[in-house]
């Protein structure tokens, strides 16, 4: 029992010599995490379309039910060219 009360006096000491960011830095500090990661969301969202639209795009070029022969990689290289100059 006496080495988990020295323990827990010892955390408690350590506690006591950290020095604790002031109400103002804290706040600075909250807020650039919030920034940072609601761009990193925008982003990934942007990202997300963007590639669910690209893949959307390569799915209507191939025709059903065939296998894939010149036409349809024709297909595909024109829009993987057109998304490459348009965007």
């Amino acid at each position: 029992m006496y080495k988990i009360r020295r323990y827990f006096q010892g955390v408690w000491k350590q506690g006591k010599m950290v020095r604790w960011p002031k109400r103002k830095e804290l706040a600075t500090a909250v807020a650039t995490v919030l920034c940072v990661v609601v761009f990193v969301a925008i982003c990934l969202v942007v990202d997300d379309l963007i590639i669910s639209k690209l893949l959307q795009d390569l799915d209507g070029a191939f025709p059903k039910g065939t296998s894939a022969d010149s036409s349809s990689a024709s297909a595909a290289m024109r829009v993987i060219n057109t998304w490459l100059m348009i965007k």
